[in-house]
C-alpha cells in the first residue's frame, strides 16, 4: 500500500504518518475473525478489510448481509462522524457488484454463487447509499474486463475470465475537488500483470495538497 507516499509540493511528512492503529471493529459479534485493521491518518481513516465469504453453500449469507455489512458500514460512518474526516475502506469485499464486474454475467449459477447473489449485491448497494463511493466504478463507469480475481483451478487468468471482488470505497467528500479540499482521489486501477496470487493488487491515487 503506497497511499500518499508522494505528496504534492512541500506537504509536511506528518500528513502521511499514522495517528492511530485500530484492530478489529470493536464489536463482539464480529471480532476475533482477524478481518479488519484501521489506520487513522490526519486527513482520513483507512480500513483494510476482508469481508466474510458467504460460503459455497451460502451458509453465511444471512450473517454476511444482515449483520456484517450493516454493522461494518455503521462503523465507517461512526469514524467519519466522530473523526470529522473521510473514510476509505479497501480489500477483498467478496462481491462482484454489477454486470460489468463479472466475465460471465447472465450465467444461471451466479445468482446462487457467493459474491454474485442478489442479496450481496443489494447489500453493497445499501452500503454505498450510506454516503460512500466505489472509487473505480465512479472514475471508470463503463470499464469492462477489469477484474481482480481469477479462478486458478479453472485456469481463468490467461483468458481474463474473472470477477472484480477487490475495491476502494471512499467517502463522497474524497471524490469532490475544491480549494478547501486537502485530499482528493484522482484515480483507481488494477495491476493485472502482478502475479503470485489468484487476486491482483489494486491502486488508489490520492492527491494531497499543502
Amino acid at each position: 500500500l503506497s497511499v500518499a507516499e508522494k505528496p504534492t509540493g512541500n506537504v509536511p511528512s506528518s500528513i502521511v504518518h499514522p495517528i492511530k492503529i485500530i484492530n478489529e471493529l470493536g464489536l463482539p459479534t464480529h471480532d476475533g475473525e482477524g478481518r479488519v485493521i484501521t489506520v487513522e491518518y490526519p486527513l482520513f481513516y483507512l480500513t483494510n478489510v476482508y469481508v466474510p465469504n458467504s460460503g459455497q453453500k451460502l451458509d453465511r449469507l444471512t450473517y454476511r448481509t444482515s449483520e456484517w455489512d450493516a454493522d461494518f458500514v455503521q462503523k465507517m460512518q461512526q469514524y467519519e462522524s466522530e473523526g470529522n474526516k473521510p473514510v476509505i475502506w479497501l480489500g477483498d469485499l467478496n462481491v462482484a457488484y454489477d454486470e460489468k464486474d463479472t466475465w460471465n454475467e447472465g450465467a444461471k449459477h451466479l445468482a446462487k454463487s457467493a459474491g454474485t447473489t442478489p442479496e450481496e449485491r443489494a447489500s453493497f448497494k445499501k452500503q454505498l447509499e450510506g454516503g460512500f463511493v466505489d472509487a473505480f466504478r465512479h472514475l471508470h463507469p463503463e470499464g469492462r474486463g477489469h477484474y481482480t480475481y481469477w479462478s486458478q483451478r479453472a485456469g481463468n487468468r490467461a483468458p481474463n475470465q474473472g470477477l472484480r471482488l477487490d475495491y476502494f470505497v471512499c467517502s463522497e467528500a474524497l471524490m469532490e475537488d475544491g480549494e478547501e479540499k486537502r485530499a482528493i482521489v484522482r484515480d483507481s486501477y488494477m495491476v493485472h500483470d502482478q502475479m503470485g496470487s489468484d487476486h491482483c493488487p489494486i491502486v488508489l491515487e490520492i492527491e494531497i495538497k499543502k
